[in-house]
């Protein structure tokens, strides 16, 4: 009996080194950031430490481990090939008030913000970003969480299963960023937009959560920001983003709006939840060729003036589609204060060419129309079979 327990604990042994099923096999396996000197007690400056484990990755094995711990540090660039990983396990938010945690508890915390970026992948190529809370401390004036740009090859970041909040700028700046993906993400209260793509893309944002951010929850403008020389833009050549499929994500509560885009095209939103933002759910300017599918959207443009006080608002676009998606205005709901009965208008429509708006469900989308017509399309358009009840009750919201 003793003989066959000794065999099966040698073969489980056997198993878990194969697929690095132990912690202790996780920290001999990767470089350890505490191995580098890093104290993660929220005080010690680590960024030495990081920097010193970053070139050790990049030299050799390729992953930064960190362990539970607040680890303090400057604004740094990360090398290529590399992955910065832990185990953070943030939640969402601490209403009860018993939740201390709820942050996570393996954090990267900002000492300072005179960098554009905590987390600076410039022409960094095959990076990951792994299961780590970034925490902006408020430092700087427009310092985003992570940056990125590629110059001629394709990047190929990847942020996964990451809490990004508290940067004064964006939470991710993807500025003409070629080939990357966030996934299972929570990026929230931070100073302008969760993600800013402008310039950006070919790229995947996938089952992420674009919450209670100042600006929008996903953004992309194709204009330069401020302080750029002449020389940078004329290298980067801004516009808005391009071929990138944004996909179940949840975008909530942002103050500018949902997903905001103009100068875009090749576009995808498919199956999102675009909820209660202070301005369009999806507003989309100057476009060629997006689509809007299978979403559901509801009470957007909450306590926004004029047209912006709307779910979709689609402008000067060509080859759009929208089709299939569910509106609803949710009048009566109670968790805000609302000014008025938001939103007015379920889509606002104006300057479509050779595009589709057809078979999208508008229960109570909005109170004073389902779609607003501006006009201005030409006869390949098609808008048609969408329905549109108006509410009967709750529009003077208290």
């Amino acid at each position: 009996m003793m003989k066959s327990v000794k065999i099966i604990a040698a073969g489980l042994s056997m198993v878990l080194a194969a697929v690095g099923g132990t912690r202790d096999m996780a920290q001999e396996t990767y470089l350890n950031i505490r191995s580098f000197g890093a104290k993660g007690d929220g005080k010690t400056d680590d960024t030495p430490a990081l920097n010193a484990a970053m070139k050790a990755a990049a030299d050799g094995n390729g992953v930064v481990y960190f362990p539970a711990g607040t680890y303090m540090i400057h604004p740094v660039k990360v090398p290529s090939h590399i992955a910065l990983k832990g185990d953070s396990n943030w939640a969402y938010e601490n209403k009860t008030g018993n939740d201390p945690d709820f942050e996570g508890r393996t954090t990267l915390k900002a000492l300072s913000g005179n960098a554009r970026a905590l987390l600076d992948c410039h022409d960094s190529r095959g990076t990951r970003i792994i299961g780590l809370t970034l925490d902006g401390n408020r430092q700087g004036e427009a310092m985003h969480g992570i940056y990125a740009r590629h110059t001629g090859c394709e990047l190929h970041l990847v942020v996964e299963d990451c809490r990004i909040n508290h940067f004064t700028g964006a939470g991710i700046r993807l500025e003409k960023a070629w080939v990357f993906a966030i996934r299972r993400c929570l990026i929230m209260w931070n100073g302008q937009h969760g993600i800013d793509c402008t310039g950006g893309y070919d790229g995947w944002v996938m089952d992420t959560m674009l919450t209670a951010n100042t600006g929008a929850g996903f953004y992309a403008c194709g204009e330069a920001p401020e302080g750029l020389s002449e020389q940078e833009k004329k290298e980067i050549g801004f516009f808005g983003c391009a071929s990138v499929a944004l996909t179940a994500n949840r975008i909530e509560w942002n103050t500018e709006g949902g997903i905001m885009i103009s100068n875009s095209n090749s576009m995808q939103v498919n199956g999102c939840s675009i909820d209660h933002n202070f301005g369009p759910g999806i507003k989309m300017i100057h476009s060629i060729a997006n689509t809007i599918t299978g979403c559901k959207i509801r009470t957007n443009g909450v306590d926004a003036e004029g047209l912006n006080s709307s779910q979709i608002w689609l402008e000067d676009a060509q080859g759009a589609v929208v089709t299939g998606n569910n509106l609803w205005g949710w009048f009566g709901r109670k968790e805000h204060d609302y000014k008025d009965a938001d939103p007015k208008y379920g889509m606002i429509v104006k300057n479509l060419s050779g595009s589709v708006i057809a078979n999208n469900a508008m229960f109570e989308s909005s109170s004073l129309a389902g779609i607003h017509d501006l006009g201005g399309h030409d006869d390949a358009t098609a808008i048609k079979n969408n329905a549109y009840v108006k509410p009967q009750v709750g529009l003077k919201k208290k």
